[in-house]
């Protein structure tokens, strides 16, 4: 194998199977559309991670495309004519800021506040960690606006994470729970009133049923102004697609780690993991609006205040190839081979085969799920 080969083992259970592959078959940092990785000036964008393409790869990904950019071009942009939500076009960006950005929810704040909307210091982060590491709030919940405000609640399962959240942010509300569809009513009943209904954000990521998560919410009466959901990269527009909370989901209790290269196991989302983009889109709508795509983040906003503000919503198609992608457990060129050659319902059942064979190999039985057009 090439030097950049891995073990790459899946964990279900106890029961373990592992092959080698290269390491950003796994997990893969990059763009979509190859052509996102041109500068200005011609020169290839590359970034040098474990993760990323090679500029070889880049090169050859651009002959593939460009081999047949017609067709390549029509194919897009039909799916997009038919199910397209947004019509603001995406600006490619840095990897680096993309990552800042998508770890730093009052970058988007802000721009609230520039444009005159009130903020009152209140959210709801569902899949909290320790407050601080690798999360989008944690800047936001150190400022003296949440501190003061009395109206922030973060939710996380892990009993040694809680232990240093409550260390980490003492101030803020923290419920030490597993969140399922059933019992996020309860685990919301502290919650102040006031802050339901003007809530700054709520960050829902919890690489599982994040979509039913995110619908219990809604119907609980969560109102935030920007919604930030860490989305399934590996699963293109218009493919509506979201992990169902069950009972089979909870007693099966996967993870997928990645072996080889590291002094420790690496662990990734599995393919089958949370909730598509074009999910969020079309299950949000018409109240909320996709802001941007920070990976592997989408930033959702109210819909009355994106009128406010004149800001017309983001192209989803456009963004999902343009913007910094961070995919798990989906080769790059057979993504691209979804999004450039394939017409909406052949998209679907390959996609639906994918994640069927990948449940029955990984996992011994299927997890319900859902995944429409």
């Amino acid at each position: 194998m090439a030097g950049d080969a891995v073990q790459v083992n899946v964990v279900v259970g106890g029961r373990t199977t592992a092959f080698a592959s290269r390491l950003s078959d796994q997990r893969f940092e990059g763009y979509v559309n190859p052509e996102a990785y041109i500068l200005p000036k011609g020169q290839i964008k590359s970034l040098r991670s474990p993760w990323a393409e090679t500029v070889e790869d880049i090169h050859q990904a651009l002959r593939w495309f460009r081999g047949n950019a017609s067709r390549h071009r029509n194919v897009e942009r039909r799916k997009a004519h038919r199910f397209r939500a947004g019509s603001r076009r995406h600006v490619t960006r840095s990897p680096t800021f993309e990552r800042q950005i998508s770890q730093n929810v009052s970058y988007f704040l802000e721009q609230l506040e520039t444009a005159g909307t009130m903020l009152s210091g209140s959210y709801v982060n569902i899949g909290a960690n320790d407050g601080l590491s690798d999360d989008p709030l944690a800047h936001y919940a150190r400022s003296e606006k949440v501190k003061a405000g009395g109206g922030a609640l973060a939710i996380e399962a892990d009993e040694e994470l809680c232990a240093k959240h409550r260390v980490n942010l003492p101030w803020v509300k923290l419920v030490c729970s597993r969140v399922s569809t059933q019992n996020l009513k309860l685990l919301l009943s502290g919650f102040p009133p006031f802050a339901r209904s003007d809530l700054d954000v709520l960050k829902v990521d919890i690489d599982s049923y994040d979509g039913p998560i995110i619908k219990e919410c809604r119907a609980q009466r969560l109102r935030p102004k920007i919604l930030q959901v860490e989305i399934n990269a590996g699963i293109p527009p218009p493919l509506q697609f979201a992990l169902l909370d069950s009972p089979q989901l909870r007693e099966t209790d996967s993870s997928v780690e990645l072996l080889g290269v590291f002094s420790e196991k690496l662990p990734i989302n599995a393919p089958i993991a949370g909730v598509s983009l074009s999910y969020l889109v079309r299950q949000l709508a018409p109240e909320y609006v996709l802001m941007d795509i920070a990976s592997p983040d989408a930033i959702f906003l109210r819909a009355d205040i994106a009128r406010d503000m004149a800001l017309n919503p983001l192209d989803e198609f456009d963004a999902f190839a343009r913007a910094w992608s961070d995919v798990h457990g989906f080769h790059r060129q057979t993504l691209r081979r979804w999004v450039f050659e394939l017409d909406e319902v052949e998209l679907l059942g390959e996609v639906f085969d994918f994640l069927s064979n990948w449940m029955t190999s990984h996992l011994g039985r299927l997890m319900p799920f859902t995944l429409t057009i």
